[in-house]
């Protein structure tokens, strides 16, 4: 990023206009870091002299020549730093695309949806819609549905999975259908391609192997592997053709297992009879040279996953389907999209290349790139390695036209060992191919730069031997294979081991290495307290056991997009309330509800509930219903006392928020049903109250019409929901380091001192099995080729094409395991921390880790490390107790939930209608009705505290005294239901501080004569036969005057002003402070004066009471 903005700065020197340099990256982080970048080097440069140090004046030397450019032609960039083009690949895309909607017919681009995958299915059903019709759509859906088993469902959803990546098939399926010879001569070269690689790999050893070959297919019994005995007498290696494969596949596993490991010795059945000891020993000995060869068993692995036959007459008219209606299920999807006024990310980057790349009349420049070409002269791309196939497409059509010697550049910069987003369609084949071949027509020149600044030298020596083997030996650009480029530590050797791993053996293992993972954080913190952590995990799931034992150990950390909401079990039961109270039909929504910690009934009550019906004996009663009916019926007295006492609590409730449903805003109702069952009474800390106003707010963002009309839309919302990043609740005056807990993918770009990296050997997530597999296929003279296959038939293996295109998916999800790690590990600047269960093999070893882990790469120099001790593995074995076995059983029979007797705190109790007619008291401040609950209760807590200060005197409440308020307001307003955020809290405590700065606001909470805070005056009007009570916020006596001042926490509207808003708030409370007038002209002698309060502004109002 220094160099590419050193990069920006020097442009900026030789342009026009900043506007003709384009710097474009694939993260909104990573722009708005660019930008800030350069706009500071800028401002720098301009403001502040010339630095001491030598890499920092470079940059500086820079920029100053920038400024001076800027100033001689008045770009005025330091005001305008949104002069500079430094976009997302996205944000670049939807500009060309909007940019050019007149010239085109792409038309107005909407917004990108946030759930895409809601607008997929509906027009993957639509598509399958038309399979009653009698034309071409419905006979290409048949041949789909019989390949599928005539499963509507998993149709729908093979179809909706493949939209989201049309970017990458949709140009290309045109060509698919009814081009068989095509595909056949595709295969036939990757395949010639392949085997020259291994016959290459094994010229050296060729005729000893043809000879044991021979030996090993004459003395075979009989019936064993028919296709190596073929071989007997053969004379040299089988040829490269199509027909060959199964002759090498049948040579290739002489030399390794079904797990595709090099032999170790072999038998009769191989070949090798047991008197055959010559044959046995020249045998192993070829197995011993083979086991050295590097890269040869990936070799190997290759050839037995080749396609030994072209794709099949079914497959291909498979093909010829999905060739017809693929574009019209993309064109379904646009219907979708215009319906909704949505699109997503894939049809902005497919406008933006429609408008780019020549139409057959454009003569190979489109009008469009044209006229980009006049405002672009410089193109700077940031990481590099991560760029897709069509993005590509994109910087090719950007350039096109470009000539040497012109003054344009291309700058593109990228580490390919730092190529982690395949699933973002990322190939890092095309850096390589970069490097090699021109980009359409611009050659760039590759540069290397080896030093690490990060680093110090323990942990890139380390480094750079492990990873020296486990990145693969040669390049492969199709499968993304990069070689390792070794780095020069820029930073000295540090006294200690820089790197260390730690083994776990046992079921114990989860619960050992979060413990000693803790018990490291915590002698870093009380040691080194100036040092960063953070812990990096490949899943979110591996963090399972680790942020318990964080939060014991009372250490401060930081969670970055870990948590789903989905997951938390407050929001878990405020979603069964939200579908219980959308549908009186979702029994298990409702069951659920009662089953919550807030209403807590067991198992047992549950089934005695749902066999009270009174309808329908097999489907049952919808639940609500059963519960307005159990409570009169004898089954009530089944239920266990729990139970009883639980329903007479809870169904007032409910009944009171079903008939309510739908009269006002769903959030409010949903919060209020839900703080009236004892929800935030269930709740086990302030995490947990985060969640909940995390899942509210999303219910307001969603709800519409007293509903959420949306729900799977909203589903998808929540499941992208992660909780708020929130340290660990300690003493906050205790001087510690957060621990940043993160994945590894968002710790790219990021250092830290020490680096944990826990669950090596967890596996990755399984490669699922979509509807359409292809490959672009790029050889060594950068000649692209296209392999396409469909899945099998629900009936029958996969075709062996689309088994070959899954192992090649597999190969570069393991390749990039390799890169995964290697961005973890140079996270660290001075340690490295490794984790990983291992498990015991037979022969007294530790088993290799499984291909899909991230530790199997360097898990050869990590045994290595184990056996020379410098590594320790701990036995977290832990021994069953079978001599209990109901102690489990008891246990899952445990649920959390409210006390038996718990009551319903007073503040909920008004929403509950119990039917009983009741004189309603006189509510003598009525204006206040109209503030919402929450503002409500706000006030009831800035009322609270500031009768405190008035008491205790102001001078009691310094500075640090009050700032410790907030945790106090917060258990407050908690106890009334409400769950407050920090920007409520800062509102609070701002208030009080204007309150305390401002001298009406000090006389008002100063000692005075008789003063009282809060106090409470019965009354009784003879006239109107009336009766209450009326609560007085502060009153006292001055110079002889009875002062009454009534706190209003609020505030002018937007817009309002402070007179206009003064005025209404006067004439709102007159009536209210006349009465309170009224009330001690009867008590006293001295002149009664009246004034309104606000804290949030320092505002003091005297209210005239006649």
């Amino acid at each position: 990023t220094v160099l590419i903005t050193q990069r920006v700065l020097r442009l900026l020197c030789t342009v026009d206009n900043p506007e003709e340099i384009l710097s474009i990256t694939f993260t909104r982080k990573a722009a708005a870091e660019m930008a800030n970048r350069v706009h500071s080097a800028l401002q720098l440069a301009a403001y502040q002299p010339r630095p001491d140090d030598e890499y920092q004046a470079e940059t500086w030397d820079l920029a100053r020549l920038a400024v001076a450019r800027d100033e001689a032609l008045g770009w005025n960039l330091l005001a305008l730093p949104g002069r500079l083009r430094i976009q997302t690949i996205d944000g670049f895309c939807r500009y060309i695309a909007s940019q050019f909607v007149l010239e085109t017919d792409l038309g107005d681009l909407s917004e990108p949806s946030e759930q895409p995958q809601v607008h997929y299915a509906a027009a993957a059903r639509s598509l399958l819609e038309k399979l009653e019709g009698d034309d071409t759509t419905a006979q290409c859906l048949e041949v789909l549905l019989a390949h599928t088993g005539n499963d509507l469902s998993r149709c729908e959803t093979l179809l909706s999975e493949i939209l989201g990546k049309r970017e990458q098939w949709l140009p290309l399926i045109y060509d698919a259908a009814g081009n068989q010879v095509y595909f056949k001569e595709v295969i036939e070269g990757i395949v010639a391609e392949t085997l020259f690689e291994l016959s290459d790999a094994l010229m050296s050893i060729a005729g000893e192997l043809i000879n044991l070959v021979d030996f090993a297919a004459s003395h075979l019994p009989p019936e064993k592997n028919l296709v190596l005995q073929e071989l007997a007498g053969i004379s040299e290696l089988p040829d490269d053709g199509l027909t060959d494969v199964r002759k090498w596949k049948a040579i290739v596993r002489m030399l390794v297992t079904h797990k595709g490991e090099f032999r170790k010795s072999v038998t009769k059945n191989d070949g090798f009879p047991i008197e055959a000891k010559s044959a046995k020993a020249r045998m192993k000995e070829l197995l011993e040279w083979c086991s050295g060869q590097r890269g040869l068993v990936d070799s190997i692995a290759n050839v037995l996953h080749l396609p030994d036959a072209e794709i099949s007459q079914s497959q291909q008219a498979l093909l010829d389907a999905l060739g017809f209606l693929l574009p019209k299920l993309a064109a379904e999807l646009n219907i979708q999209f215009r319906l909704h006024d949505l699109c997503d990310y894939s049809t902005i980057t497919l406008s933006a290349l429609r408008a780019l790349e020549p139409s057959p009349e454009d003569a190979g420049i489109s009008d469009i790139t044209l006229r980009m070409d006049y405002q672009l002269r410089h193109i700077l791309v940031d990481e590099f390695q991560d760029t897709s196939q069509t993005q590509i497409r994109l910087i090719k059509a950007l350039i096109s036209g470009w000539e040497p010697g012109d003054g344009r550049s291309l700058f593109l910069v990228g580490d390919a060992m730092q190529s982690l987003y395949s699933f973002r369609n990322a190939n890092v084949g095309l850096f390589i191919n970069s490097q090699r071949h021109p980009i359409g027509s611009v050659s760039c020149i590759p540069l290397v730069l080896t030093t690490n600044f990060r680093s110090n030298e323990g942990v890139v020596d380390w480094v750079n031997t492990v990873f020296q083997d486990a990145f693969p030996a040669r390049p492969d650009i199709s499968r993304g294979a990069i070689p390792y480029s070794p780095s020069l530590a820029y930073k000295d050797l540090e006294v200690g081991s820089a790197v260390s791993f730690q083994g776990f053996s046992g079921s114990g293992y989860e619960i050992a290495e979060a413990e000693q993972i803790a018990l490291k954080c915590r002698e870093i913190n009380d040691n080194h307290s100036d040092e960063s952590m953070a812990i990096l995990v490949r899943s979110r799931s591996h963090l399972r056991a680790i942020i318990p034992a964080l939060r014991q150990m009372g250490l401060n950390w930081q969670a970055h997009d870990i948590m789903p909401l989905a997951s938390r079990m407050p929001v878990v039961d405020l979603m069964s309330m939200t579908r219980a109270l959308l549908s009186p039909a979702d029994r298990i929504a409702w069951l659920s509800l009662l089953r919550a910690p807030f209403c807590g009934l067991g198992m047992r009550d549950l089934l005695v509930l749902t066999n009270s019906t009174q309808g329908n004996v097999y489907r049952g009663d919808p639940i609500i219903e059963q519960l307005r009916t159990i409570m009169s019926l004898d089954s009530f007295y089944e239920l266990s006392d729990y139970g009883q006492a639980s329903l007479k609590r809870i169904v007032p409730v409910l009944m009171a928020a079903w008939d309510n449903r739908g009269r006002n805003n769903f959030r409010s109702a949903l919060e209020h049903l839900w703080q009236g069952l004892g929800g935030p009474a269930s709740l086990s800390g302030d995490a947990d109250l985060s969640d909940v106003r995390r899942y509210l707010d999303l219910v307001e963002k969603w709800q519409m019409a007293g509903a959420i009309n949306d729900w799977p839309h909203f589903k998808l919302a929540v499941d992208k929901l992660y909780a708020e990043p929130s340290p660990a609740m300690i003493d906050p005056e205790q001087q510690q380091n957060v621990i940043q807990v993160m994945t590894i993918h968002k710790s790219k770009g990021l250092e830290f001192d020490h680096v944990f990296l826990p669950g090596l050997t967890r596996r990755s997530a399984s490669d699922k099995k979509p509807l359409l597999r292809w490959q672009e296929h790029i050889d060594s003279d950068s000649r692209s080729t296209l392999v396409m296959a469909p899945l099998g038939a629900y009936d029958e293996e996969d075709d062996p094409v689309y088994s070959y295109l899954k192992h090649e998916s597999g190969v570069k999800s393991r390749l990039e395991n390799t890169r995964v790690l290697y961005v973890a590990a140079t996270r660290a600047i001075r340690r490295l921390y490794l984790f990983a269960e291992l498990k015991s093999a037979k022969n007294g070893q530790w088993e290799t880790p499984s291909k899909n882990t991230l530790l199997a790469p360097v898990w050869s120099s990590i045994n290595q490390g184990i056996h020379a001790e410098l590594y320790r593995v701990m036995d977290t074995s832990v021994e069953d107790d079978l001599s209990q076995p109901q102690q489990r059983g008891a246990t899952l029979q445990h649920i959390r939930r409210l006390p038996a007797n718990y009551e319903i705190p007073p503040a909920f109790s008004g929403m509950i209608e119990t039917g009983v007619n009741e004189t309603a008291p006189v509510v003598t401040n009525s204006p206040d009705v109209k503030l919402s609950r929450r503002a409500r209760h706000l006030g009831t807590v800035m009322h609270r505290t500031l009768k405190q200060l008035a008491n205790d005197g102001v001078e009691l409440w310094p500075e640090s005294r009050l700032t410790r308020l907030s945790s106090s307001w917060s258990a407050q307003l908690k106890e009334l239901g409400i769950i407050v955020d920090k920007a409520e809290l800062d509102e609070l405590y701002g208030a009080l501080k204007t309150m305390l700065k401002d001298p009406k606001g000090q006389w008002i909470l100063s000692p005075h004569e008789q003063a009282q805070c809060e106090i409470a005056l019965g009354y009784y009007r003879v006239d109107s036969h009336e009766a209450g009570t009326s609560v007085i916020d502060r009153t006292f006596v001055s110079e002889g005057t009875r002062w009454i001042v009534d706190y209003k926490f609020t505030a002018p509207n937007e817009g309002e002003t402070v007179e206009a808003f003064e005025i209404r708030q006067i004439n709102s409370y007159r009536k209210q402070l006349s009465h309170y007038v009224s009330l001690y002209r009867d008590l006293g002698p001295e002149p009664v004066s009246s004034a309104l309060y606000f804290p949030k502004i320092g505002l003091f109002s005297e209210v005239s009471a006649d």
